[in-house]
C-alpha cells in the first residue's frame, strides 16, 4: 500500500495578516516555521522515504523543517491556484467586493478575475498525485508507526486550496462541507492496490500482493489514474500542528502562531 502524507506549508505573513496569497511568493513567519516543527513530529514517525513540493518557497522551507534527511522533489502541478486579481487582496475586502462570487470560490465553483478555474486546478493536482503514487514502485516499504505492515510512504507540501481540491478530486471530501486546512495541516491518503475491504486487525489488513515486494512495485507502476482514485482512501484530514506539539509535549510559542 501507498501512503501520501498531505501537509499545507506553515503560516506565512500575509496568512497572519488575513491576505489572499495564491501563487504569490511569501515567507513563512517565525509561527510558520514553528508550526512545520511540530508537522515534522508525525511526518517523522511516518517514515516517509520521498517528498515532493510546489515550486513556491514556503513549501520547500516547511519541508526543511520535518528534517528527513533528504531533499524534495519539486512538482509543478503541487502550486496554489491562480487567484488573479485577489492576490495580495484583503480576504474581508474580497469578501464583501465579491459576496456571490467569494462563496461560489470557496466551494471550488467559482473562478477568481484572472485566475485559475478549479477545475483545471482539480486536475493538475490529481496528475500529480497519480504520478507520486506510482513512482512509489521505486521506493523500498518502510515501517509505519499505525499498522503491522510496511508501507511506501512519501509526503507532499502543498497548499490549502489546492490540497482540498486534489482531496475533493479524489471523490474523498465535498469542499462545501468541510472547514479550511489550517497552517501546517496533515491529511493522509492512503492508496491500496486493489478496490476491496481493508482491515486494521488482520494481519496485513486486506493489503497482501503475492510475489513479495517487486510484483508489487509492478502493479503500483501499472496503476491508472482512474484505479488511482478508485482506490483511494482519506485516512486524516486538517491534523493541526498544535494537536501534535501538544502530544509531543511541547506547545507552540511564536507569537500569534495560534
Amino acid at each position: 500500500m501507498i501512503r501520501v502524507i498531505c501537509v499545507r506549508h506553515g503560516e506565512t505573513e500575509w496568512n497572519r495578516a488575513h491576505r489572499l496569497q495564491g501563487q504569490s511568493e511569501v515567507a513563512l513567519a517565525a509561527s510558520g516555521i514553528v508550526q512545520a516543527q511540530a508537522a515534522g513530529l508525525y511526518v517523522r514517525g511516518q517514515n516517509p522515504a520521498a517528498g515532493y513540493v510546489s515550486p513556491l518557497k514556503r513549501t520547500h522551507a516547511t519541508f526543511a523543517e520535518f528534517g528527513l534527511g533528504f531533499d524534495p522533489v519539486e512538482l509543478p502541478g503541487l502550486i496554489e491556484q491562480n487567484l488573479g486579481d485577489w492576490e495580495g487582496m484583503k480576504t474581508a475586502a474580497a469578501k464583501t467586493e465579491y459576496a456571490e462570487l467569494y462563496k461560489s470560490w470557496k466551494k471550488g465553483e467559482g473562478t477568481p478575475p484572472g485566475g485559475e478555474a478549479p477545475g483545471a486546478v482539480v486536475e493538475r493536482m490529481k496528475a500529480a498525485f497519480c504520478r507520486i503514487v506510482r513512482s512509489a514502485a521505486k521506493l523500498e516499504p518502510t515501517p509505519s508507526v499505525d499498522t503491522d505492515y510496511d508501507l511506501r510512504t512519501v509526503v507532499l507540501v502543498s497548499h490549502g486550496t489546492s490540497t482540498k481540491a486534489l482531496l475533493e478530486g479524489l471523490g474523498l471530501i465535498d469542499r462545501s462541507h468541510v472547514i479550511s486546512l489550517t497552517a501546517a495541516a496533515i491529511s493522509v491518503v492512503d492508496v491500496p492496490l486493489h478496490g476491496g475491504p481493508l482491515s486494521s486487525s488482520l494481519p496485513k489488513g486486506g493489503t497482501e500482493v503475492e510475489g513479495g515486494p517487486e510484483a508489487e512495485a509492478q502493479i503500483i507502476r501499472s496503476l491508472s489514474d482512474e484505479q488511482i482514485t478508485a482506490y483511494a482512501k482519506l485516512r486524516m484530514y486538517n491534523l493541526s500542528p498544535e494537536v501534535l506539539a501538544a502530544v509531543g509535549g511541547g506547545r507552540l510559542e511564536a507569537e500569534g502562531c495560534c
